[in-house]
């Protein structure tokens, strides 16, 4: 089966760009100031994400909505990067997002946080949330539901999984 087209990139006049904008603006998404608290940055990106998920915007709709919503700091860290990058996709603004907002450090750091969970005194739905929470920063780890299935399997305690006879 050949592969889908891409998305129609179609040319917005300045009415279409402000009821773009004024329609996204209704939702009241949330602003991101910049610095150097990741955890921040990642809710602000998954809020984004979440809007999207309620209108069919373009790959580049998402970008220029989403940094419209950008203050301070990171206001003027778009500002410096955007002329060198065109007509960026959302894909590539995360890349970009993730890099800057996001150290090599912080990252290693879940990624050996999601290497070592396991349940211990959790329920299991609390060791399923943080499990999902860390298995962002690992997504080579779990990018197919069945090595997603069996590192979660991995992190329960053996009376959990055979159901516990205690």
């Amino acid at each position: 089966m050949p592969p889908p087209p891409p998305p129609v990139q179609v040319e917005l006049d300045n009415n279409d760009i402000i009821n773009l904008m004024q329609k996204f603006m209704k939702m009241k998404p949330p602003t991101f100031l910049g610095g150097i608290e990741p955890l921040k940055a990642e809710s602000w990106l998954l809020e984004m994400e979440k809007l999207f998920e309620v209108f069919p915007y373009t790959e580049m709709q998402k970008v220029l909505l989403a940094t419209y919503t950008l203050k301070d700091k990171a206001r003027r860290w778009w500002l410096l990067i955007r002329g060198s990058n065109g007509n960026m996709i959302w894909i590539r603004f995360n890349e970009i997002f993730y890099d800057k907002y996001f150290s090599q450090c912080f990252r290693d750091r879940k990624v050996s946080e999601f290497q070592e969970l396991k349940q211990g005194k959790m329920f299991v739905a609390e060791c399923e949330a943080k499990f999902t929470e860390l298995a962002r920063f690992a997504p080579h780890m779990v990018d197919t539901d069945f090595k997603k299935a069996r590192k979660f399997e991995g992190r329960l305690d053996l009376d959990t999984r055979s159901g516990g006879s205690s």
